[in-house]
């Protein structure tokens, strides 16, 4: 080995040396200690301290994604609908990108009973991602109950492709294809949900009415 190598391995040494001094003398982050406590009480249900805990960190960075993420989600479990939507607002508002923040706003918004905004926000994510299932699958199913079953079906039609032996899907399209008067597709589709969700009355009552 030569001498430059033997520098070359000492001078690492030293460096990893240091390194692992300074990290053994830092105090633990205070983001990264709240964030931890707030998981280890939403693992016990104990959903408010699982808030509390964030908030004098979300206080001094009101913009953090993460946080306002986790606050959204929190919020929800709570049942605190209104909270909620307003911290996935800013979750989405720090990064309109992300298809987890508008899905996950769309839970409290439902609850809420603002379809309007539900149906936005699967549109705009199917725009960042077309091939998003569960957008695709929820946006279907809000057009079939709507009765726009020629609207709904090509949504569906994509979360099935995504997800062929999921029971959604298959009962989603199958009463779809049904309205649309494809009876053979539909009893396929409606059998296939059966067979995944055994006794599932959906099911049984297309296919009764295909009889």
């Amino acid at each position: 080995m030569n001498k430059y190598a033997v520098i070359g391995i000492a001078l690492v040494v030293i460096l990893f040396g240091l390194l692992s001094t300074d990290v053994l003398s830092q105090k633990p982050d205070t983001k990264v200690e709240a964030f931890h406590k707030s998981l280890q009480h939403e693992n016990t249900k104990e959903y408010q301290k699982a808030i509390q805990v964030l908030m004098p960190v979300v206080k001094e960075q009101k913009d953090d994604y993460l946080l306002n993420l986790r606050l959204g989600w929190l919020h929800y479990l709570a049942g605190n609908f209104t909270e909620s939507k307003q911290y996935y607002g800013k979750a989405v508002a720090a990064n309109s990108k992300s298809v987890e923040a508008l899905l996950g706003r769309t839970l409290p918004l439902a609850s809420l009973n603002e379809w309007s905004a539900v149906e936005e926000d699967y549109r705009t994510i199917l725009k960042i991602d077309p091939m998003e299932y569960t957008a695709n699958l929820r946006f279907g199913q809000i057009l079939l109950n709507m009765g726009a079953y020629a609207e709904a079906k090509p949504y569906l039609e994509r979360a099935l492709a995504l997800y062929p032996s999921y029971y959604e899907p298959n009962l989603s399209l199958g009463w779809t294809c049904y309205y649309l008067g494809d009876r053979k597709r539909a009893g396929m589709l409606l059998t296939t949900a059966l067979m995944l969700s055994p006794g599932d009355t959906l099911a049984i009552k297309g296919l009764d009415l295909l009889r």
